[in-house]
């Protein structure tokens, strides 16, 4: 929105926005959108329904060129989209056609991708799914990431291709769109409280990229089976990946494309008039290897630290020197903060000072 308004090529008429909603103390909740719209005077008008009639009566008044949307989460269906010239346009935090849905960022960390992206959609009455107008390429999300830092980076290159993209609207050369491979489509549904719900039978690195998704909310959390019965909720902080004998674990795999390049058209610049098919990262790498087999020496595996049988995943394997480390379903995670249920977040240390827990203790 900041980057609409200050470019000074367009007349923003109104921000919609939902209600005011207070905190616990009663006290209203400012959010970014209605401060900055404050700040420069403009109209803002709240709705719990955008389709109720005095709002699309208020459009209609308004008679905008266009509805820009971004996270408002509601759907606008077409009495509302056909209340402006143009319609409405969206940035979406995927490479669509693939994670639409209300949590792309997420489920891209979540997965283990190392590439993502943005594009800019034509509205339509279904999620995420109108011609693709313009998009990123393909972004690298380090391997460390956590999904503020994600977004953060997608806010600001999606802020410059919105501009760019209405700019190319507003002026009389022709925009190019490009509906959406229904064969590509995957599914970014909005999380639950029960997502961040470790599951300990998953490898290390997936335990890490569940807590790298979930870090804003509903954060990453386990249950500790204390000795006489009681269960404490612990919701981890900062978490790294280890291998069996405690060592971080640093393999050239573990920031390797799992990225399926779209079928769109890399467009920076709205210029997404033709279709490609690209081969998949996988389908490259194994070529190539068939391409150089006769040249290059076969890699020796790697030794994998050897992990007694009575160890079980959930299960605690260190817990002294400052060190809490819990065994996955493949090799161990460090856990450098948590935070019980109605404390504050503290570092491992000062946990186990005060709740001592032992090795072959549970979290589940």
């Amino acid at each position: 929105m900041k980057a609409i308004c200050d470019c000074g090529e367009f007349d923003v008429q109104c921000l919609v926005t939902n209600p005011q909603r207070y905190d616990k103390s009663n006290r209203p909740i400012m959010t970014p959108a209605k401060q900055f719209a404050d700040e420069r005077g403009l109209y803002i008008t709240y709705k719990d329904d955008v389709h109720s009639q005095d709002f699309c009566d208020l459009i209609r008044l308004i008679c905008p060129d266009l509805l820009f949307v971004c996270d408002f989460g509601q759907i606008l269906k077409d009495r509302v989209l056909s209340a402006s010239i143009l319609g409405g346009v969206n940035l979406h935090g995927s490479l669509l056609p693939k994670y639409r849905g209300a949590a792309p960022v997420h489920w891209a960390i979540l997965n283990g991708d190392s590439f993502t992206g943005v594009s800019v959609i034509r509205m339509t009455s279904k999620v995420d799914a109108g011609e693709v107008i313009a998009q990123s390429p393909p972004m690298p999300i380090p391997p460390f990431a956590t999904l503020e830092e994600v977004e953060e980076m997608l806010a600001e290159y999606g802020a410059k291709l919105v501009v760019q993209t209405l700019r190319k609207m507003a002026s009389d050369k022709p925009v190019n769109i490009v509906e959406q491979p229904d064969s590509k489509v995957t599914k970014a549904p909005r999380l639950k409280k029960e997502n961040g719900l470790i599951n300990w039978n998953d490898s290390a690195i997936s335990v890490f990229n569940h807590y790298r998704a979930m870090s804003q909310w509903p954060k990453s959390f386990t249950h500790w089976q204390r000795e006489d019965g009681s269960s404490v909720r612990l919701i981890l902080g900062k978490v790294l990946p280890l291998d069996n004998s405690f060592r971080e674990v640093i393999q050239p795999d573990f920031s390797a494309p799992k990225y399926v390049p779209p079928v769109l058209v890399d467009a920076k610049l709205d210029n997404l008039a033709e279709l490609r098919s690209e081969p998949d990262v996988i389908t490259q790498k194994k070529q190539n290897r068939k391409l150089f087999s006769k040249t290059e020496p076969k890699k020796q595996p790697q030794h994998q630290p050897h992990r007694p049988d009575w160890w079980k995943p959930g299960m605690v394997v260190k817990a002294d020197e400052g060190e809490l480390i819990i065994a996955a379903g493949e090799e161990t995670v460090q856990v450098l903060q948590l935070q019980p249920d109605g404390k504050r977040m503290m570092n491992a240390a000062d946990f186990l000072r005060g709740n001592p827990m032992k090795v072959g203790d549970m979290l589940s």
